[in-house]
């Protein structure tokens, strides 16, 4: 897979600094020569701003000059399908299909588009469950030509998948402030997800992250990592759903391209709990006396239901000294950190918007309570005031904080033993 950096700027002259300032690991640019309301590029200058493959896109508000952008020594044309396609130079035309709303019949399209004889085909669509992105991934046969793209936050399981089954081609951007397209990687992630040798990327084995949202998830880039320091083809994606079974089912059935294992985020952590009890898997200690799952993985022929977010929040409680705490949120992150504080006997508090599960009193008293740990789990969205604490353990993660320990540290944390649990699955 060659990693391909978009660069989606308003005016040319601030595309071609961006191309410059570039000093990440990276294999081609994108130009998105459409970004530029019209204005004359300077393609030479393009090409003298890096050594890189480039690849001039018109994504139909634009237009480019085929013949002096290659003429500058521009290596490839973006051309849509169903636009008119040069009858000359189709050696360096990537052919691409866009849709935005959903799923077209891929499994024509391609072959299709595959006849025009240009040197790439791309394909980038939204799909909407489970069933369409194994569909796209379904694509890949192992020709070097293709590049399979899931837009969206319910495209993200083959985006950041298709690469480990041969797609050749993976778009990111800048930064987030930058991004070209719904649900495009940044080059940071991307990077931190494949690491330097992605000409031989692999996954026999398959895990994900599933919740409602958990497109920004972090989980990707510290699973995939310790797969490669431990030398196991197996590769973690996000699957964002608003319906948990879309993916339990899968998994459970050991579908194609269904993950072997999952990392369950909110708000599916109770309901993974009566999934596991439904199934028959085997539900360890932590998922029982915690009431929610936040992993389920298939083991041999037995399904594991286990919660190391309790392991993660021990091993941060480790570090401090406390004799009371007050735990902010009542779902099941709440539930684990009680599990860890109960076993390290810490009284806790706990303390909700809605006072009707795990004794919660309202959020409204927090400001009157006095005690050295807060273990705040509600979402990052959720602005409350803290009172004062010596050591604050935030579950949420992204934006400013002020916890000792923030959601990235808790994440690290469970990973640990939720990482043995999934080596466990690819042996």
């Amino acid at each position: 897979m060659k990693l391909a950096v978009t660069i989606f700027e308003e005016t040319p002259e601030r595309a071609i600094d961006a191309i410059r300032a570039l000093d990440s690991d990276h294999d081609a640019i994108e130009l998105r020569a459409d970004a530029f309301g019209g204005r004359v590029v300077d393609w030479p200058a393009v090409r003298a701003a890096t050594t890189r493959p480039v690849i001039a896109t018109n994504r139909g508000r634009g237009h480019v000059d085929v013949d002096a952008t290659l003429a500058a020594g521009i290596d490839f044309m973006d051309v849509e399908w169903g636009g008119v396609i040069p009858n000359v130079h189709r050696d360096r035309i990537v052919l691409s299909h866009h849709d935005y709303d959903g799923m077209p019949d891929v499994e024509s399209l391609v072959p299709a588009m595959r006849t025009a004889g240009c040197a790439q085909v791309k394909v980038a669509v939204t799909p909407r469950d489970f069933a369409d992105n194994a569909r796209l991934l379904a694509l890949l046969d192992g020709r070097s030509d293709l590049t399979v793209i899931g837009m969206g936050g319910r495209g993200l399981y083959a985006r950041i998948l298709a690469p480990f089954f041969g797609s050749a081609m993976q778009f990111v951007s800048v930064d987030e402030a930058h991004s070209a397209a719904p649900g495009q990687l940044t080059l940071d992630r991307a990077l931190a997800i494949y690491g330097p040798h992605r000409q031989t990327l692999r996954a026999d084995t398959i895990f994900a992250i599933t919740g409602n949202p958990a497109a920004h998830s972090g989980s990707p880039a510290i699973h995939n990592t310790i797969f490669r320091e431990r030398g196991v083809a197996a590769a973690y994606a996000i699957f964002e759903t608003e319906n948990f079974l879309d993916i339990a089912g899968p998994f459970a059935r050991g579908e194609r391209f269904a993950p072997k294992g999952l990392s369950v985020t909110a708000p599916f952590k109770e309901e993974a709990l009566a999934f596991a009890q439904r199934t028959g898997a085997e539900i360890a200690p932590n998922a029982l006396e915690a009431g929610a799952v936040n992993t389920l993985v298939r083991i041999g022929g037995r399904i594991v239901a286990d919660n190391t977010d309790v392991d993660g929040f021990a091993a941060l409680i480790s570090k401090v000294n406390a004799r009371s705490a007050a735990v902010i949120g009542a779902g099941g992150t709440a539930r684990a950190a009680l599990v860890s504080l109960r076993r390290a006997g810490i009284a806790a508090t706990v303390f909700n918007r809605t006072t009707g599960k795990l004794d919660a009193r309202p959020l409204d008293a927090l400001s009157s309570w006095r005690g050295d740990l807060i273990i705040n789990t509600l979402p990052g969205n959720v602005a409350i005031a803290l009172p004062p604490a010596g050591t604050i353990i935030e579950a949420a993660y992204g934006g400013e904080s002020r916890a000792t320990f923030t959601g990235l540290d808790l994440l690290r944390a469970q990973a640990v033993r939720q990482n043995e649990l999934f080596l466990e699955a690819c042996k």
